[in-house]
């Protein structure tokens, strides 16, 4: 068994389709097939269930492939513990976020770790928090910047920063002249949320003590982008953090604060298993930094 056949098994088993797998390697996808192929051989059981439209895991899959990831993990430690005695750190972190935060905060965490440890490199995904705590639970990212509480077991959590919630409405709204709203007077306006996933669609509905089921539920939106342009066109009002305020992009919404202030917790999450490396502490203390950074808007 060698471990370019683990790298390509646990790819496949994370992306389920060979030529995104081999794509993901920098292999030709019939290297990495026989790789997969003499793997299962060699083990003597099918891990990968092929078809001529899909890739399943099979259930040995199920129970070798998290292995095989937590071993690549290992190495991969081992390998940055060497490399940082000569004080520089570097290796590769694998960093997830979601879509509320990364693309208002990551870009500058990314300059300040291009300017702190210009070595380390540095693999973003963003994805919704149920998909992202999958990712965090099978090894495939390494620490995730995510609105707090994360409620799983064995993952651990750091609270950064905390930040308060807007209410989004259009220019010709019959609130867009108040500065600020009591929260209790939003109950009655028709709400437009993010949709099942978005840990922001739920805080939402937790705000407003409602269901998804309720009525006043109008949309429910795939980004922040087209619950805030809908917003913009009378269909409803919405929540958005401070973060993503922006009435330059958004010039007929007016952003109301709101009292009580409904805020969120930001912070990182990582596995328990999985002990903090000087690359995973640089980049919180660049995410420390640019969630603290004063409000420009």
């Amino acid at each position: 068994m060698e471990l370019h056949q683990l790298r390509y098994a646990v790819a496949l088993s994370e992306e389920l389709h060979f030529g995104r797998a081999a794509a993901r390697c920098h292999v030709s996808q019939p290297t990495l097939s026989q790789a997969v192929h003499n793997l299962e051989r060699e083990l003597g059981r099918t891990l990968f269930e092929r078809s001529s439209r899909k890739v399943s895991v099979t259930e040995a899959g199920r129970a070798f492939l998290p292995q095989a990831a937590s071993v690549l993990e290992a190495l991969s430690r081992a390998k940055s513990s060497v490399a940082d005695r000569d004080g520089e750190i570097s290796g590769t972190l694998r960093v997830g976020s979601i879509p509320t935060i990364c693309p208002y905060v990551m870009p500058g965490v990314l300059l300040k770790l291009a300017a702190d440890a210009p070595r380390l490199k540095v693999e973003l995904h963003e994805e919704t928090t149920s998909t992202l705590v999958g990712y965090l639970k099978t090894g495939r990212i390494d620490i995730g910047l995510l609105s707090l509480p994360i409620p799983e077991r064995g993952l651990s959590t750091l609270e950064l920063a905390e930040e308060p919630f807007r209410l989004a409405v259009g220019a010709r709204h019959r609130l867009a002249r108040q500065r600020s709203i009591d929260l209790k007077h939003v109950l009655g306006e028709q709400l437009l949320i993010l949709q099942e996933g978005h840990c922001f669609g739920r805080q939402a509905m937790e705000f407003c003590k409602l269901s998804r089921h309720d009525p006043r539920v109008r949309f429910e939106g795939s980004s922040l982008t087209s619950v805030l342009r809908l917003a913009e066109a009378g269909a409803g009002v919405t929540f958005v953090p401070r973060m993503a305020v922006d009435p330059k992009a958004y010039p007929g919404l007016r952003f109301l604060d709101l009292t009580p202030g409904p805020r969120r917790s930001l912070g990182v999450v990582w596995r328990v298993t999985s002990p903090l490396e000087r690359a995973h502490q640089a980049f919180i203390d660049a995410a420390r930094t640019v969630l603290r950074q004063p409000a420009r808007r």
